[in-house]
């Protein structure tokens, strides 16, 4: 009898611990159907601002062949922004197929949150300095006033001024250069490069003949030059380890979404309103702020 009510209670543990699995599977905030280019499930947007807001995006679309879509949600639940945000991104495949040039822009009242979220094929364009930027001047003043119909309103004319070409940020706010980041990158690879030239130049003095042979030139002017030989190689080699990155960290976290149940599951192909994704793809370029 004891040994068949543990039995018992081991079997209703495990059923427990499946249904809470089952259920843990719905917990993700579910990725709403894709129905038109500003999607305002907050209700953010009266319906004038949001026909003209519509227009605006179809006639860039038009015009560029570059989709950008608004979502609005009251809260993301618990869920991490930039997660959901890439999700819903890759889910509706926002921009064409092999340009990928989608841009999703997702406002979160309940949470203050803003995020940009950029396709490959425009991440050379809406960097994510410029995205950042955007957030800040145009719509993070105009939320913090309560006028979210300005906010997104100016967001999304930024976004399309800075694909076309036409948006001008101000002097103290323009972007960085694109090779701010591997002005970093260069100084650590030449503290790296000379100090191990100097090791080689003047430290490593291992026994026996080739020890002499090396303390030997090292005792030289040209060892000298050998030890900056060895800098600049070293250099070279951090610089080309240490420059594609930030480049293949993005495509990991995409193969991530893409493995995962959450990601690269939509078909691009919604017909709730005649408007549908593309086929384009997502690297988690782009950036998040608050209000």
């Amino acid at each position: 009898m004891t040994m068949s009510l543990a039995v018992r209670n081991i079997l209703s543990f495990l059923v427990a611990a499946v249904c809470l699995l089952v259920d843990g599977a719905g917990w993700a905030l579910e990725v709403p159907a894709l129905t038109g280019r500003i999607m305002d499930g907050a209700g953010l947007l009266p319906a004038d601002v949001e026909a003209t807001l519509s227009a605006e995006l179809a006639a860039h679309e038009q015009r560029t062949g570059n989709q950008v879509v608004v979502l609005t949600l009251p809260s993301l639940e618990g869920e991490p922004l930039e997660e959901y945000s890439h999700r819903v991104a890759t889910t509706w495949k926002l921009g064409r197929k092999g340009t990928d040039d989608g841009v999703l822009l997702l406002v979160v009242p309940g949470e203050r949150r803003i995020r940009i979220e950029v396709g490959y094929g425009l991440e050379g364009t809406l960097t994510d300095v410029r995205s950042a930027q955007i957030i800040r001047r145009e719509m993070v003043p105009r939320f913090r006033a309560g006028d979210f119909p300005g906010g997104i309103t100016a967001g999304v004319r930024a976004v399309l001024g800075t694909i076309e070409g036409t948006y001008a940020a101000r002097e103290q706010d323009a972007p960085q250069p694109a090779n701010a980041g591997g002005r970093e990158i260069f100084i650590v690879a030449v503290v790296i490069g000379v100090l191990v030239g100097a090791i080689i130049g003047g430290r490593w003095k291992p026994g026996g003949v080739l020890g002499s042979v090396v303390t030997f030139l090292m005792s030289s002017p040209l060892g000298w030059l050998l030890a900056i030989v060895a800098a600049v190689l070293v250099l070279i080699v951090v610089l080309f380890l240490v420059t594609p990155m930030a480049g293949r960290r993005r495509r990991r976290s995409d193969a991530f979404w893409t493995a995962s149940p959450w990601g690269g599951t939509g078909s691009g192909d919604f017909s709730g309103g005649g408007f549908s994704g593309g086929g384009g793809d997502f690297g988690g370029g782009g950036a998040s702020g608050r209000w």
